[in-house]
C-alpha cells in the first residue's frame, strides 16, 4: 500500500514537471524514486519517536453520580444489549433482545435506544444518563431539530418520552465503557434468543458488571 501511495504522488509530482518546467522523467525513474521514498519514510518511522506518541488508554464504564440512573445500550443488525445501573454500579434491569431479521446498523441502535427510554420509565427514573457508542445515533439526536429524514423523525418521537424526565443526557462512549451492553447484545445474538433479567445473568456477563463496578 505504501508503494502505491509514494508511485501515485510521484506520477503527480512528474505530472506538475511536465507542465510547469516541460520536464518528463522515464517511468523507471519515477518506480524508483518512489521506491526510495517509501524507504525513507519507513526507516525515519522506525527511528524517531512521533511528535505525538501514542499512549494507550484504558476505558471503563464510569459510575454515575447519586440519584442518577445510567442505561447504556448497544446493536448488532441482529440482536440488542440494554442494561441500567445505578449509582453503585447495582444493575436495577438489563435486556437481550434478538433481532429475527437483518436491521440497517442505525436503525438498530435507535431500536436499543428506544428500548433504553422505555426501560428507564419502567424503572421510575428520573435522571437518566443514556450511553452509546455509536457516534452517528448521538450526533442526530443533538440535532434532531434539524433532521428532516425518516430517522430524524423517529428521533424527534422517541425524544419526546424524555420529557417527563428532570435530566435526561445522551452521549457517547468508547466501547471499553459500553462491554456491559455489548456482551448482552453478543450473548443474543450466538443464543438466539431473548432474556430479561435483573440479578440472574449469565456468568461473563456477571463478571464484566462486576468489574465495572469495582
Amino acid at each position: 500500500f505504501e508503494d502505491f501511495i509514494s508511485t501515485l504522488w510521484k506520477i503527480w509530482n512528474n505530472k506538475n514537471n511536465v507542465i510547469f518546467r516541460g520536464k518528463d522523467e522515464d517511468v523507471g525513474v519515477i518506480w524508483d524514486r518512489a521506491c526510495k521514498l517509501n524507504d525513507d519514510l519507513w526507516i525515519h518511522n522506525f527511528s524517531f519517536q512521533p511528535i505525538l506518541p501514542q499512549v494507550p488508554r484504558s476505558c471503563k464504564w464510569e459510575k454515575p453520580s447519586e440519584g442518577v440512573t445510567k442505561v447504556n445500550v448497544d446493536a448488532s443488525v441482529n440482536a440488542l444489549g440494554i442494561i441500567a445501573r445505578d449509582s453503585d454500579g447495582f444493575v436495577l434491569s438489563s435486556k437481550a433482545i434478538f433481532i429475527n431479521r437483518v436491521v440497517n446498523s442505525e436503525w438498530a441502535e435507535l431500536d436499543a435506544l428506544i428500548k433504553g427510554f422505555w426501560l428507564a420509565h419502567s424503572l421510575n427514573s428520573d435522571k437518566v444518563i443514556f450511553e452509546t457508542d455509536y457516534a452517528s445515533i448521538v450526533n442526530r439526536f443533538r440535532k434532531h431539530k434539524e433532521d428532516i429524514m425518516i430517522l430524524g423523525h423517529r428521533i424527534k418521537e422517541a425524544c419526546k418520552m424524555l420529557d417527563s424526565l428532570s435530566k435526561a443526557d445522551v452521549n457517547l462512549v468508547d466501547r471499553g465503557c459500553n462491554k456491559s451492553a455489548y456482551s448482552l447484545c453478543t450473548w443474543s445474538l450466538s443464543d438466539c434468543c431473548n432474556l430479561s433479567f435483573e440479578m440472574d445473568y449469565p456468568s461473563d456477563i456477571h463478571n464484566i458488571v462486576i468489574s465495572d463496578a469495582i
